[in-house]
């Protein structure tokens, strides 16, 4: 009887200290936005929806333009009108038919053209928003021939490439916790288990739960989606 009660005593101590070593965790993705629109225009073309995934560079929105691209021809124009004087000014100016203020003059206006004419790319140049990285589309916040405001959201994505999983810890385990620790997290949706390492540890403690956020990152994260929930064992 007493060797049965110790082995029950045993088993107890050695759950509690297994359950000293788990938390709870959830899955992020570092790589997560909304994108927003930088100009007033109307939506041309949104060729993703959402859960559609996309790769590095493809256009999520196309905004119609064709105002800021002829903007864009009139002060290239203007621009080369400018070069042209500017050149003409020098010329002059060597044959000593003006002076060098006129010189100075048609440089400012050249330069000023140039500025103005790098406005008029980036402008049309925003007219199209490329993703950032490969990933997914989570909502489409706007719909085709919708006018847009200056930063009005447009469309939230996700990148697929990686994972972290945020836990949350007693501080106490601080004194052993350190980055690259491994652990182990189980999948509650799917019953996965994923190999992960600690890469971060937040240097401030919560007062009142005595308790400290960090971040593992996965070594695979195949099949795994950002809102998952984990129950994390760091092995010792």
């Amino acid at each position: 009887m007493r060797t049965v009660l110790a082995g029950l005593m045993l088993l107890g101590a050695s759950a509690s200290a297994l359950a000293e070593f788990e938390a709870r965790a959830v899955l992020k993705a570092p790589d997560r936005a909304v994108l927003s629109g930088e100009l007033a225009a109307r939506v041309k073309d949104v060729p993703f929806r959402a859960g559609d995934s996309f790769s590095k560079g493809d256009v999520l929105v196309a905004l119609d333009c064709d105002l800021y691209q002829a903007q864009q021809e009139k002060v290239a124009a203007e621009h080369k009108a400018a070069g042209v004087k500017l050149e003409n000014a020098r010329q002059l100016n060597e044959l000593r038919s003006i002076g060098s203020l006129d010189v100075a003059l048609a440089q400012s206006e050249f330069a000023q053209t140039q500025a103005e004419l790098r406005i008029a790319r980036l402008n049309t140049a925003r007219c199209v928003i490329k993703a950032p990285w490969n990933g997914q589309v989570v909502a489409v916040l706007v719909n085709e021939h919708e006018n847009i405001r200056q930063q009005q959201e447009l469309i939230e994505v996700v990148g697929n490439s990686r994972l972290e999983a945020e836990v949350v810890v007693s501080s106490s385990w601080l004194s052993w916790l350190k980055p690259g620790q491994p652990l182990r997290l189980t999948i509650d949706e799917t019953g996965a288990v994923a190999e992960a390492s600690v890469v971060g540890v937040t240097p401030a403690i919560d007062a009142v739960s005595q308790t400290v956020l960090l971040r593992a990152a996965l070594s695979e994260d195949a099949g795994l989606v950002p809102g998952m929930s984990a129950t994390a064992v760091f092995p010792r």
